[in-house]
């Protein structure tokens, strides 16, 4: 029996989180859910499995809690099931329920054999297989041509790109047809793109390097000379001779002045002492000799910032030339080439400006030059780059013949990288196509055997003609159809009084396909087949049936399935949903008090399980989640009370209800309910609404009239379908206004019957 499905990967609508841990199916389940929810994605999913020939990669868990890997194609060791679906339908009864334009005929009986796509299509068959067989030849063929064409336009480039760098080792020989196809085939990851395979050829077409002398420490040897530049530009031949007289700076001032005031006089005017001849000659030779050592520290200097400067200009004008370096670290090199010369010239400027001050002071010893700001000199070089490009292209230069061949490969693995996913493709379709053409020769041989097989298989009997034809009366309540015997004895005919039963409806078709599936079953006897080892599964047994039918259905499905091992039951008909309810209230509430309780049993495996399915928005796409069946469904009565519910709970939550997209279709159904009872005299729902609409003076709610025409979806639950409930929002929103606004005592005990708190 089946527990709970795990998905591996995702399948249309269904991922690997659409089954919560703790949800579990139980030996009887009922999952209800709206259109569009994902319950027909499930049964075709588990129809795939009950035909060996899974849809995806999952992990099916029985009852005992073991767990079986059912792999892509397979089928895994699982209990016998029968699945109902449309799908199913389609593929066993198209041509019974296709009555339009003749009787509807089906074989039934132990071997479940449809006489009409048995042997007259068996024939067809095997000449179809054997066209197939032909075809995937050619195919294969084909694709083998790909595969070659491919490979050998991958080698050719290879020796025309690479044999111009290294002519022996860049061969076809070397570089063979099986060799590129093993490359291509076993190519993994990321290859280089078309700019690198561009760099690369344009950086091997580069003559070899030679080694280039590294960058020089340049000159800065001047900034401690400079330390005593300002004291130098002040210094005067008067302050130096008059500091060899005196040390006070009062004394010094005050014969500096007393020299210009003493110069036509003979005595002086402080002590009225003589002025001696001889006084005056030791002050001028003092003063000579000062003014000569100053001009001569300044000739120094200035010498020094001379050279200092030249040698600037000639270490930078020596550095390595851009075009001595590898093509590698020409562009950061030349920057950095660029960036050493502007502080070169940065300097030059500074001792430019130095020179033309020291120039002043060496014409006048006297002068007192303003000094230029020189702290640029102290400061370092931004060598860093061009050391750094330097020593790299010499280590380069070492290792010439790797890069050469580190260059040489990424050329090739851009050329085999680039076409390995594609050669993939193409082997992968001659793979396929040689492997269909095998199968085909293989299904052809089988179909022979099968043709022999149905030519001598017995055929059905009127006994289950006539079990066919109650089990519609007890449906229907009447016997407006029946199923016959046809005159070959091979098939079955439905029959609409003594005519053939032609143009059946939807609800006909339904019914008669589930009896025929039902009965099916208890017919069928195969090992393992017993039913109470087998799970049946059930996709909308309801659809398109008036309410006595819908009854019949229901205790007609409890009668059948109470001896199958498990049943599953997948609806969108509330009705149908809330008298399984009712069937099974008893057991089921057994079940929870047993869960309660800590039965180990009952937990692994419940005897009633009640689910809902339905679709939420997961990173902006639709979809399907499983969940426990909520309180509204297991509570209310009425299907009109818990759409209400669902709608205002969604106006609440804003964009962030998980039920996003069915809100729409459930507020058109609200709508519809209260319509019909709040103005039945209309013909149709569209009338209804126009006539409630037009009850409010100014007609303001027209916009909802607007959306329900709009999206307007036929009648019935059954063929609501799901819309983008995120643009329509706002339309919700006006349709539970609108409600209101016509009968708002009518909302008020709705919103207290559903204990929903209006936000409107």
């Amino acid at each position: 029996m089946l527990r709970r499905l795990d998905l591996k990967d995702p399948w249309r609508s269904l991922d690997a989180s659409f089954w919560p841990d703790d949800l579990l199916l139980g030996r009887h389940t009922v999952i209800y859910g709206h259109n569009g929810s994902g319950k027909s994605t499930l049964a075709e999913l588990l129809l795939s499995v009950a035909e060996g020939s899974c849809a995806t990669d999952l992990v099916w868990q029985n009852e005992d809690l073991a767990r079986s890997t059912i792999g892509l194609g397979g089928s895994g060791a699982v209990p016998s099931m029968a699945v109902f679906t449309r799908k199913w339908v389609k593929a066993n009864l198209s041509a019974f329920l296709d009555g339009s334009s003749a009787s509807a005929i089906v074989t039934l009986g132990r071997e479940a054999i449809d006489a009409k796509e048995a042997e007259a299509n068996l024939k067809t068959e095997i000449e179809e297989l054997r066209g197939a067989t032909d075809e995937a030849e050619k195919l294969r063929k084909a694709g083998d041509r790909k595969v070659e064409d491919l490979a050998r336009e991958v080698q050719e480039r290879i020796v025309s790109e690479l044999k111009k760098f290294d002519y022996d080792h860049f061969t076809k020989g070397r570089y063979s047809i099986p060799r590129v196809k093993g490359d291509l085939r076993e190519y993994d990851g990321a290859f280089p793109d078309s700019n690198a395979h561009a760099d690369a050829l344009r950086r091997l077409g580069d003559r070899a390097p030679l080694m280039v002398a590294e960058v020089p420490t340049p000159p800065g040897a001047v900034a401690a000379d400079l330390h005593g530049l300002v004291e130098l530009l002040f210094e005067t031949p008067t302050r130096v001779a008059l500091e060899g007289l005196d040390g006070a700076t009062n004394a010094q001032a005050w014969v500096e002045q007393g020299l210009s005031l003493h110069e036509e006089r003979d005595r002086c005017l402080f002590c009225a002492e003589p002025v001696s001849s001889e006084r005056r000659d030791q002050l001028a030779r003092h003063f000579d000799e000062s003014w000569i050592r100053i001009r001569g520290e300044a000739k120094r200097l200035l010498a020094s910032v001379e050279r200092e400067a030249s040698a600037m200009r000639a270490w930078h004008a020596n550095l390595p030339a851009v075009d001595d370096l590898v093509s590698d670290f020409q562009p950061v090199y030349e920057d950095a080439v660029g960036l050493a010369g502007a502080e070169v010239e940065k300097r030059v400027a500074v001792l430019e400006a130095v020179k033309e001050a020291l120039a002043v002071k060496v014409a006048d010893p006297s002068a007192m030059p303003d000094p230029p700001d020189w702290v640029v000199l102290s400061q370092p070089y931004s060598t860093t780059v061009l050391a750094q490009a330097v020593k790299e292209h010499n280590a380069q230069v070492r290792r010439h013949e790797e890069v050469v061949t580190e260059r040489q490969q990424v050329v090739y693995d851009h050329l085999v990288g680039s076409k390995s996913e594609i050669f993939s493709e193409i082997e992968a379709q001659a793979s396929g196509y040689a492997e269909k053409a095998s199968t085909s020769r293989a299904a052809q041989r089988l179909a022979e055997r099968r043709l022999d097989e149905v030519r001598q298989a017995q055929f059905t009997t009127k006994d289950m003609a006539d079990t066919l034809t109650r089990d519609l009366g007890r449906v229907y309540g009447k016997d407006h159809l029946s199923v016959a015997v046809t005159e070959d004895g091979k098939s079955y005919a439905c029959r609409r009084g003594d005519e053939p039963g032609t143009d059946l409806s939807e609800g006909e078709r339904t019914t008669l396909s589930l009896l025929y599936f039902l009965r099916k079953l208890q017919d069928e006897q195969t090992p393992g087949g017993e039913p109470s080892h087998r799970t049946v599964v059930i996709d909308d047994p309801s659809s398109s049936l008036d309410r006595e039918a819908l009854f019949a259905t229901h205790q007609w499905l409890i009668d059948i399935l109470e001896d199958f091992g498990q049943y599953v039951i997948l609806t969108h008909d509330f009705s149908l949903l809330r008298l399984f309810i009712k069937s099974h209230k008893t057991a089921w509430g057994k079940s929870v008090k047993m869960i309660a309780d800590g039965n180990a049993v009952e937990m692994a495996f419940p005897r009633v399980s009640f689910l809902e399915m339905y679709a939420a928005t997961v990173d902006g796409e639709r979809r399907s989640r499983l969940g426990e069946l909520p309180r509204f469904l297991r509570n209310n009565t009425s299907e009109y009370a818990y759409l209400f519910s669902m709608v205002m709970a969604g106006i609440a939550d804003s964009e962030d209800h998980e039920r996003l997209f069915l809100l729409p279709n459930a507020a058109r159904r609200v709508l519809e309910i209260f319509a019909s009872y709040k103005a039945p005299h209309g013909a149709n729902f569209l009338q209804q609404l126009s006539m409630l609409v037009k009850t409010e003076e100014g007609e303001p709610f027209r916009d909802v009239y607007d959306f329900c025409n709009r999206y307007s979806h036929g009648e019935g639950s059954e063929s609501i379908d799901v819309l983008d409930a995120r643009a329509v929002h706002g339309h919700i929103r006006r349709c539970m206004e609108f409600l209101n606004a016509v009968d708002n005592e009518h909302f008020q005990r709705m919103c207290q019957a559903t204990k929903t708190v209006s936000t409107l």
